[in-house]
């Protein structure tokens, strides 16, 4: 620690105010008496994260500390996301997390929402006080950075940092760390990346080469970028932000299969992240693996819960996923998530009788999970939730989207493409949403998307016939992810898959090659691409699984 006199000390300690935030009180008192004696200016207390959110309206607070255990309301870590997302947590004020948690998830949860200390129970008065003193100290030092930095006030920020390096100030690393924010965030990426291989060069610490690597995917420079993500996964697996980097490379290469194991092992290491298992459920639903859409979307739900993330497109999504899954599998678990997505929409239109936009879709979407749960009522949801949505128009592109499911649903196929053609329309200058209507429909929709098919098609081909078997797979990933239904792409990667090593694939591929011949069992026969379909199948059950291919 800094050497401070016990004068500097009082003064410092004198100039905040504090909100202590426990659902315990004889701890609120307990914390209260243990930082009164050393001279803050005013500590207020509250009981849970409603109240702390409201006293936080009222007066702002310098410096909060929070259990993380809150009962029943927001725990700490999602008050801090919510403070911080309505601005009610100064810019330069200080959030201390406190708890006797000791689970990786809830461990690496709370770290990943950084606050500025984290400590864990149990601990003495002077033991709290002292890692409190620490903290404060450091803020002091870093103070001038930090309100420039809030006030995104750059390159005075990045002037100050040189001066404090320049002399030598203390905590320097984390000046140093600053400052490559500051520079990433400036766009000046060659500088950025100069200034954390300075770093790593005398000393290989994980957060500047996190930074290097995140400089790295914005150069386009993916291959060093990915030398570097494993050499921080080397020292420690449980840098979650290396594989959400790592997914991102992946991505850049059209290698969707990676990408997802990477989001997927974040995910288990730190579940409480809604954004990330979002990002988890839109990779799968590229890479075709409902199952893996489904489940993301629950667990988004789960955690959202009393987060400032929650959601209620994730309601909608999870039940469109569940609805996906029942269709194309009759498991015992499809059926499960299907039950209970189709309970919550059950339950939310019930809920919200007068509300249009909640009926019209949230109808649609029911009379989805009931056709794929073989409902009795299915036929009869089905037409009454056409009906409405006949009877009132909407601007929402997923409920239209939702339509043409249910008139897939009732086996009205023409008239599902011809209300997608008319969307591409209506919708032509949305980019998010044509790609939406291009993976809902059979084969592509708008006159650039055909092209699009046509090139890559064309490429993968080449590729193929010049038995570069790896890029052929890359193209028509690529190709699939933008257009998943389309038959002859899903089988183009799957006669790919089963020539490149003589009739062998991994699991991984076998399970690839498993979700293409799911998205083309509604090609009708007579097809040419049924025939094709018939042959590789045929193909695929002589083949030889193995655990990996020769190097």
């Amino acid at each position: 620690m800094t050497l401070i006199t016990k004068l500097e000390l009082i003064k410092l300690y004198e100039r905040h105010n504090c909100l202590i935030v426990d659902d315990m009180p004889e701890m609120r008192g307990a914390m209260k008496r243990m930082i009164s004696t050393q001279g803050i200016a005013r500590i207020d207390t509250a009981a849970n994260a409603q109240e702390a959110m409201s006293m936080c309206r009222s007066r702002p607070y310098s410096l909060i500390i929070c259990d993380y255990n809150l009962g029943r309301s927001q725990d700490g870590q999602q008050l801090l996301e919510a403070l911080r997302a309505k601005k009610l947590l100064t810019p330069v004020g200080l959030f201390v997390m406190i708890t006797a948690e000791t689970s990786r998830e809830m461990v690496l949860g709370a770290i990943e929402s950084q606050p500025d200390d984290y400590v864990a129970k149990p601990f003495t008065p002077k033991q709290f006080c002292l890692r409190l003193d620490r903290v404060l100290i450091k803020h002091e030092a870093l103070l001038p950075i930090k309100k420039l930095f809030a006030e995104k006030n750059y390159r005075e920020a990045i002037e100050v940092c040189e001066k404090m390096l320049a002399r030598g100030a203390k905590f320097a690393f984390e000046i140093e760390r600053i400052k490559g924010r500051i520079l990433f965030l400036l766009g000046e990426l060659h500088k950025s990346r100069e200034h954390y291989e300075s770093i790593v060069e005398q000393r290989p610490l994980p957060w500047a080469m996190l930074g290097l690597a995140e400089t790295l995917v914005e150069l386009g420079a993916m291959d060093q970028a990915e030398i570097i993500l494993q050499k921080v996964l080397a020292h420690d697996q449980r840098y979650v932000e290396a594989r959400d980097l790592l997914a991102r490379v992946h991505l850049s290469r059209s290698d969707i299969d990676k990408a997802q194991e990477e989001i997927e092992h974040a995910c288990k290491l730190s579940p409480k992240s809604v954004l990330r298992h979002r990002k988890l459920a839109e990779i799968a639903e590229a890479n075709g693996d409902v199952k893996t859409s489904t489940r993301s979307f629950q667990h988004a739900i789960k955690w959202g819960m009393n987060s400032i993330h929650e959601d209620e497109s994730d309601v909608y999504n999870f039940a469109r996923k569940a609805a996906h899954w029942a269709r194309d599998s009759s498991t015992k678990e499809s059926y499960e998530q299907a039950e209970k997505a189709r309970k919550i929409l059950t339950r939310k239109l019930k809920d919200n009788p007068d509300d249009l936009d909640v009926q019209l879709k949230g109808g649609l979407i029911l009379s989805s999970l009931e056709q794929a749960m073989n409902k009795p009522t299915a036929e009869k949801s089905n037409h009454e939730a056409r009906q409405l949505f006949r009877d009132n128009a909407s601007d929402d592109a997923d409920c239209h989207l939702d339509y043409v499911q249910a008139l897939q649903d009732a086996g009205e196929t023409e008239e599902a493409e011809d209300h997608l053609h008319a969307m591409a329309a209506e919708f032509a200058g949305e980019s998010k949403v044509l790609a939406k209507i291009e993976r809902a429909a059979a084969t592509p929709v708008t006159q650039g998307s055909k092209e699009k098919v046509a090139s890559l098609t064309k490429l993968g081909i080449s590729a193929y016939q010049n038995k570069d078997y790896r890029q052929a797979t890359r193209v028509f990933q690529e190709a699939l992810a933008i257009f998943p239904n389309h038959p002859g792409l899903n089988l183009n990667l799957v006669q790919v898959l089963l020539e490149q090593y003589d009739g062998a694939v991994t699991q991984r591929d076998a399970a690839l090659i498993k979700r293409c011949f799911e998205r083309t069992q509604n090609v009708k026969e007579g097809d040419a691409q049924a025939a094709r379909a018939k042959a590789l199948q045929t193909q695929f059950g002589e083949t030889r699984i193995v655990d990996h291919y020769p190097t």
